[in-house]
C-alpha cells in the first residue's frame, strides 16, 4: 500500500494515534492491499482485531466499495469479531444499521450478523459476520475473510464455496494458526510460498493458491511489543522472558507450544484432538471406563458430591464399534467425568436397561437428590429406535440426536474449547477395555 493510502487509513480526523496503536506485524497486515493474503500466526496476537479495523476503515474511507464476508470457526469467535466491528464504527463516529439473524442450516441455528454502513461515494456496503458453514457463501460477492481456516469443521467445502465470492474484484484473506500438517490451511500456505520463493519451496502449479504471505509466531509478536501491550492492559509488569515462560507453562507439551504459538504444524495429520492437547486435562479423580453397570453407577455416586448438574451422552453401536455412555458432572466451570460405561457386542435390551438404570437413579449431592438432567443419544442408524424409546420413557430428559456434519462441528468445537481452556477433566487412557 502506498503512503497516500496508508495516510487515509490511519490519518482519519478524530482518530489521532490509531497508527501508533498497532504493532508492526499488524500494520503490515492492515496495509496489505493484495488480491489474496494469507497469515500464518500464533494464537492471541490480535490478528482478528486488526482485520476488523481494516474491514471497517477501507469502507468508510471509500477504498473498498464491495461487501465484506467474515467467517469464523465457531460462534464465540464470530461474536467477538462483531463486537470489534461495532467498536470501530463507534470510534469512526459512523451511523450504521445492524441485523442479527439465526438461520436454520443443516438442522442447526447459526449466527449471521450484518452491518449496513453509511453511503460513501454513492455506495452502501455491508459487513457480514458468520459462523462456519459453506452454504453461507453461495450467490455472494465481495471481500472474504476466513478466520482459523485450519479449524473449520468442513474446511475443504468452505474453501470451495468461499473463494469464488472474490472473483469480481474482491479480496480473499485467510487468517489461521495451525492444526496439523495435512490441514487445508497448511496446504494453501505451502502453495502460496511456492509462488514467492520457488527456489526454496519448489515450482508452483497453475492451480496453486497465489497470495501474499504473512507469518507471525509468538517470538515475532513479543519482539515487536506484544508483551508491553498486554502489560499495559492487564496492569502487570512482566518481562518478555517471563511472558513467554508463563505461556509455555500452560501448554501440555512442546508439540502444543510449537503448533499453537510457534507456527510449526503438528505431524499428527491435523487431528482435532491430538493426544498432547488432551493430556493436560487428565485428572486422577475422573472415572475410568468400565463394562460393569454396577461399577458405572457407583462411580457416578462417588464422584458427584460437588456437582450441581449431571448430564450424559450415549453412542449406540454393537459389533464393530462400542456402545458408550459418558456422564459429565458440572462443578463451577469444570466438567468432570463421573462415569463411563462401555459395552462391546451387547444386545439392544441390555443397552436400554443401562440407560434406564442411569436415568431412574437418584444421586445424593450435598444433602439433596440429583438426577441426570439430560441424556443425548445418537439416533443415527442403529440408535434410532433406542433413542425413540428413551424419549418416550424419559420425556424431556432424553433426546435423540442425528449426527449431521453441522452437529458434529458444533460438538467438536465446544469440546475443543473446553480442552483448550482446561475446563474438562478426562481419564487417563492407559487403561483400555
Amino acid at each position: 500500500m502506498n503512503n497516500a493510502l496508508a495516510s487515509i487509513l490511519f490519518g482519519v480526523a478524530g482518530l489521532a494515534g490509531v497508527a501508533s496503536a498497532w504493532l508492526p506485524y499488524q500494520i503490515a497486515w492492515i496495509e496489505d492491499d493484495s488480491k489474496a493474503a494469507i497469515w500464518e500466526k500464533s494464537r492471541r496476537i490480535g490478528a482478528d482485531y486488526c482485520e476488523s479495523y481494516r474491514c471497517v476503515a477501507v469502507r468508510l474511507r471509500g477504498i473498498r466499495d464491495v461487501d465484506y464476508w467474515y467467517s469464523s470457526a465457531d460462534e464465540s469467535a464470530a461474536l467477538e469479531f462483531a463486537e470489534y466491528v461495532k467498536a470501530w464504527l463507534a470510534l469512526f463516529n459512523s451511523a450504521y444499521e445492524v441485523i442479527e439473524q439465526k438461520e436454520l442450516i443443516d438442522g442447526k441455528d447459526t449466527l449471521r450478523m450484518t452491518f449496513r454502513l453509511p453511503e460513501v461515494n454513492g455506495v452502501r456496503t455491508r459487513i457480514t459476520v458468520m459462523t462456519s458453514n459453506p452454504t453461507r457463501f453461495r450467490s455472494k460477492g465481495g471481500d472474504v475473510t476466513l478466520s482459523e481456516l485450519a479449524f473449520h469443521g468442513r474446511a475443504s467445502e468452505m474453501w470451495k464455496a468461499a473463494t469464488p465470492v472474490a472473483t469480481w474484484g474482491g479480496q480473499l484473506r485467510v487468517i489461521s494458526s495451525h492444526n496439523g500438517e495435512d490441514s487445508i490451511f497448511n496446504e494453501k500456505l505451502s502453495q502460496a510460498r511456492k509462488h514467492i520463493d520457488p527456489d526454496t519451496y519448489g515450482e508452483p502449479k497453475k492451480t496453486d493458491f497465489k497470495a501474499s504471505v504473512h507469518r507471525t509466531d509468538i517470538y515475532d509478536a513479543v519482539n515487536q511489543g506484544l508483551c508491553e501491550r498486554v502489560n499495559a492492559k492487564s496492569g502487570s509488569k512482566k518481562s518478555r522472558e517471563d511472558f513467554l515462560d508463563e505461556l509455555m507453562a500452560l501448554c501440555a507439551s512442546q508439540e502444543v507450544w510449537d503448533e499453537e504459538f510457534a507456527c510449526i504444524p503438528s505431524k499428527q495429520g491435523g487431528s482435532y484432538f491430538p493426544h498432547s492437547l488432551l493430556k493436560i486435562c487428565i485428572a486422577d479423580r475422573a472415572a475410568q471406563p468400565t463394562d460393569d453397570l454396577d461399577t458405572f453407577i457407583s462411580d457416578i455416586a462417588a464422584r458427584s458430591n460437588e456437582c450441581d448438574r449431571i448430564s450424559a451422552g450415549a453412542d449406540v453401536a454393537r459389533k464393530t464399534d462400542r456402545f458408550v455412555i459418558w456422564v459429565w458432572g458440572r462443578s463451577g466451570t469444570k466438567r468432570r467425568t463421573l462415569g463411563i460405561l462401555v459395552y462391546q457386542n451387547q444386545r439392544f435390551d441390555v443397552m436400554e436397561h443401562a440407560i434406564n438404570s442411569l436415568m431412574n437413579r437418584d444421586f445424593k449431592v450435598a444433602g439433596r437428590l440429583l438426577r441426570v438432567s439430560r441424556i443425548s443419544i445418537d439416533s443415527t442408524g442403529l440408535g434410532m429406535q433406542l433413542a425413540e424409546r428413551m424419549e418416550t420413557a424419559h420425556r424431556s430428559r432424553a433426546e435423540g440426536v442425528t449426527m449431521t456434519n453441522a452437529v458434529k462441528e458444533d460438538m467438536f468445537t465446544r469440546l475443543r474449547a473446553g480442552v483448550e481452556e482446561i475446563t474438562v477433566e478426562l481419564p487417563d487412557d492407559a487403561i483400555t477395555l
